[in-house]
Order: C-alpha cells, then structure tokens, then sequence
C-alpha cells in the first residue's frame, strides 16, 4: 500500500486519556478530528479534556487551521470514519474486542485508509486477523504519554501489515 494523499481528517475510536490526547493534538495541527465513543459522558468529557490542554498546546504552537472547532462526536462508528484519511483506535487492550472492530473497520473503510491502534498489549498480527481484506494498512502508533505533549509514537506493523 502506498499512501500519497494528505491525511486532513481522522477518526479518533475511544476517547479516554490517550484517545482525547491524540485529539488535542490533531485538532492542534490543524487537523478535522470525528471522534466516537459509547461511554456515558464521553464527548463531554473529551471536550473538557481538549479545553483543559488547549493552553499547554498553543505555548508549543499551533499549526494553521488549528482550532477546537474542528472536533465533531458522534456515538456512531459508521459516521464517524464516513470520509476519513486515518483511524486512531484506542479501544479497550482485548484481542476480541479489537479483532472485531478491525472487522468492521474493514468493511467501511476504503482500502487506502490506515488504521493505528494506541495498543500496548496484544500484537498487530493478531489484531489484524479481523481485517480480512485489508490488514496490510494496519499498525500499532503506540504512543508515548501524553501524545499531546510528547511527540514520539512507536510505529510497530504485523505479519500482513
């Protein structure tokens, strides 16, 4: 897979601590983020954390475009990846669960669109078992914490990947 189109919009799944930081930090780089979670609270809680770092981030700078404005929510998985560039997965650290959101993932997504786990514990190869049809645009962005504030992401592909 070769990616050459710009990555402008993505969809941030699961929205606690380290899925409402790469929040912040796409949104500060000027990015469109369509973040989805299911938790009770969810996009009140990731728009309080994005307000809470907000300041930290514009001491380091803001790219152009940047601005909170550009988060939407939507409990809605199919509607949140609708047109992305880029899924940042950040679900709950459960082979199944993950295998079987990376199935779904799979059937709405264009083939072209990179799916990154935030995931610390199970391996891509075994998480990418669930996209069947296009697994080689699956890999780990694990990164390190705070994404906002600590721009270093391992970058770790699986056996189709």
């Amino acid at each position: 897979m070769s990616q050459t189109k710009p990555i402008r919009r993505i969809a941030i799944i699961g929205t606690g601590v380290i899925g409402a930081s790469w929040t912040a930090l796409y949104l500060a780089k000027g990015l469109q983020v369509v973040a989805t979670d299911v938790a009770p609270n969810a996009e009140a809680a990731l728009r309080k954390f994005v307000d809470t770092a907000w300041p930290a981030l514009k001491r380091l700078g803001l790219s152009a475009g940047a601005s909170q404005s550009n988060l939407k929510f939507t409990a809605a998985l199919a509607q949140a990846v609708d047109g992305v560039d880029l899924v940042q997965e950040n679900g709950p650290e459960r082979i199944d669960f993950k295998q079987k959101l990376y199935g779904q993932l799979d059937e709405l997504l264009a083939p072209d669109v990179i799916i990154a786990s935030s995931s610390s514990g199970p391996t891509m190869s075994e998480i990418q078992k669930g996209a069947a049809s296009h697994p080689e645009r699956c890999v780990i962005a694990h990164p390190f914490n705070p994404p906002h504030l600590i721009p270093l992401v391992e970058i770790v592909g699986g056996a189709k990947t």
